[in-house]
């Protein structure tokens, strides 16, 4: 279990916090949390999340005036945090794995976010005051014009992302931008028809409660992929897209180290909130394929029609 989170997630996860904005100077410290993020994958995806977060909002918002009465409470509201991390730090012990040098270093991250917000009250440095909005209001932030994901593999993907392609396919075909260029619900057709088009053998999962609805053959750069779309009697879609793991390692496509060693380690990667409409992503290697499913459903109903298909 990586130090300390087992009694002190919260301390952990605001250092990470505080190592993102450079705050952390003990080198002690640093090389502790440089050495969890490089075993945790969880804390190192948080924390590529919060960079990513961090450069978005300096970036995008505006300079901004800040009235007098709100200047008063927000400066109260930190000053409340300054006091609080304190009484907090002051009970963690050395052996959780971070040590007493850490115990000074995120009181001083607040204090130096107020000092940064004090240098000038009028027209706010965009960053000060955004950071600020950011723990004050919660964390609410808007990605990508308004799109809602949390999952940094797709943030900072690529075109050339397997997970990104995923998700802007599937967006295409519920629109019905794409729609099959074979309607059909027998496997051994769509089969045939991936391995005329697309030339590879495609994995055609028997899928509970869902029906095929079609098949759509394409490339990326010389790559060619496979979108084969199931449907429910209610009207909701399932939909996998399918390359040859060899387009991995011709880097047609890509797929990030963490999600490949997770695919490898566990069967299967899968994540939720993946765009505005919380859908659910799968990946896994079938025979010589990468599959990535992209589904309306929910994580947890997912999962279980996943353990479903026909291995």
């Amino acid at each position: 279990m990586p130090m300390g989170l087992n009694t002190t997630t919260f301390n952990i996860d605001e250092l990470i916090s505080s190592y993102a904005d450079n705050q952390i100077t003990d080198p002690e410290t640093k090389k502790q949390i440089e050495d969890l993020l490089s075993k945790d994958q969880k804390l190192s995806a948080k924390y590529k999340a919060e960079v990513l977060t961090k450069e978005l909002l300096r970036s995008r918002l505006p300079e901004a005036e800040l009235p007098q009465a709100t200047y008063q409470k927000v400066m109260l509201s930190i000053d409340n945090m300054i006091a609080d991390s304190k009484k907090k730090y002051s009970t963690v012990s050395v052996n959780h794995g971070i040590t007493a040098a850490a115990e000074a270093e995120y009181p001083s991250f607040w204090q130096s976010l107020k000092e940064s917000f004090t240098e000038k009250f009028i027209g706010v440095p965009r960053y000060a005051f955004a950071v600020l909005a950011f723990v004050i209001i919660g964390g609410l932030v808007v990605f990508s014009g308004g799109k809602k994901t949390r999952n940094p593999y797709i943030l900072t993907g690529t075109e050339s992302s397997l997970m990104v392609q995923a998700v802007n396919s599937f967006h295409k075909v519920l629109k019905g931008d794409v729609k099959p260029q074979l309607k059909s619900s027998n496997a051994a057709e769509v089969e045939k028809y991936v391995m005329e088009k697309a030339h590879f053998d495609p994995y055609i999962p028997v899928i509970e409660n869902y029906q095929i609805a079609g098949v759509v053959c394409n490339e990326y750069k010389g790559q060619e992929m496979a979108h084969i779309i199931y449907e429910n009697s209610d009207g909701s879609m399932l939909y996998i897209m399918q390359v040859p793991i060899s387009a991995l390692n011709k880097k047609s496509v890509d797929l990030p180290d963490d999600v490949q060693k997770e695919i490898s380690k566990a069967q299967y990667y899968m994540c939720d909130e993946v765009d505005e409409n919380d859908c659910t992503m799968t990946l896994w290697y079938k025979e010589n394929n990468v599959c990535a499913s992209m589904t309306t459903m929910p994580k947890k109903e997912m999962y279980a029609t996943f353990t479903r298909f026909n291995k």
